[in-house]
């Protein structure tokens, strides 16, 4: 008996070891957001609320990500690459859910109080997950993941250099990093699962226009409300500052955006290899001892 269990113990861990790991690796992080300061983005109340605001979604968000792939995630086993990248997504979606809750909780020591965010949007998309089939939640999570692509890609390039605190910095350049990693890994369930006929696209584009409003009012209102908790709802400055900075950005996001409703639309059909690059470097990310075990 003993024999046969040190047998079974060693066939699992050679095929752990021959196990071919995912494209792309989970990061354990551990960030410090003690010393956050109460403006950390270009020293502007508007700015750090807009994107205290976006990352208040994310812990609710990226759990109902990790749901919805879960939940088909057996239909695709025999596709032992794209379960491999399902894997590594549930990865580093967890991490993310873990430190941008990290950070919120630090955030409570100037009132601001996102918590109470974060568990708004559990429950609206609790509520969405119960009246959505397990298709039309792995839709959103497919349409979302598009989303966050796009904005990553603006905070690699340049809207980084706008947060002035390291720390914050760095959960958002980390974050962006991964986002483009497996930005396809949903869409690519979603095709293995549903094709890539009308009768597939038609759900694609329809729950997609569904997520836009979704996340454009949760990010619209969760902004005023952080702007209403800190007085500066009246701050017409800050307020314009934001509006300069938006209208540029989303001169440059809204095409980029709607190239979803292609009817061939792929999420590899952009490549980010270079900025991802770039931004490891600037992050001092070596993954190769990652990826290797």
């Amino acid at each position: 008996m003993e024999l046969n269990l040190k047998e079974d113990w060693s066939k699992k861990m050679k095929t752990a070891l021959n196990r071919t790991p995912a494209s792309f690796p989970v990061r354990r992080m551990d960030y410090n957001f003690e010393d956050t300061p109460r403006y950390w983005c270009n020293h502007e109340p508007s700015l750090t609320h807009y994107f205290t605001g976006l990352s208040t979604l994310f812990p609710e968000g990226e759990s109902y990500f990790v749901r919805s792939v879960r939940a088909l995630r057996a239909k695709a086993k025999e596709n032992e690459i794209l379960d491999r990248e399902i894997g590594a997504f549930i990865g580093q979606e967890a991490m993310h859910s873990k430190e941008h809750h990290a950070f919120h909780v630090s955030a409570q020591q100037y009132g601001l109080n996102p918590e109470s965010l974060e568990k708004a949007t559990g429950i609206v998309l609790k509520a969405i997950e119960k009246v959505f089939s397990k298709k039309w939640n792995l839709l959103v999570t497919v349409g979302l993941e598009h989303y966050t692509a796009v904005l990553v890609v603006s905070m690699m390039q340049s809207v980084n250099e706008l947060m002035t605190d390291n720390t914050i910095r760095n959960l958002w350049l980390w974050h962006s990093v991964e986002e483009t990693e497996h930005k396809a890994v949903a869409f690519d369930l979603y095709q293995h699962l549903y094709g890539n006929g009308l009768d597939a696209y038609i759900p694609r584009v329809g729950i997609f226009t569904f997520s836009l409003v979704l996340i454009t009012a949760f990010s619209t209102i969760y902004h005023i409300v952080l702007m209403k908790r800190d007085k500066q709802l009246t701050n017409f400055k800050t307020w314009r500052n934001f509006f300069k900075f938006a209208s540029k950005q989303y001169k440059v996001l809204i095409p980029k955006f709607l190239e979803y409703y292609r009817f061939d639309f792929h999420p590899n059909q952009t490549d980010e290899k270079a900025l991802v690059a770039a931004t490891k470097v600037k992050l001092g990310i070596n993954d190769r001892s990652l990826l290797l075990s």
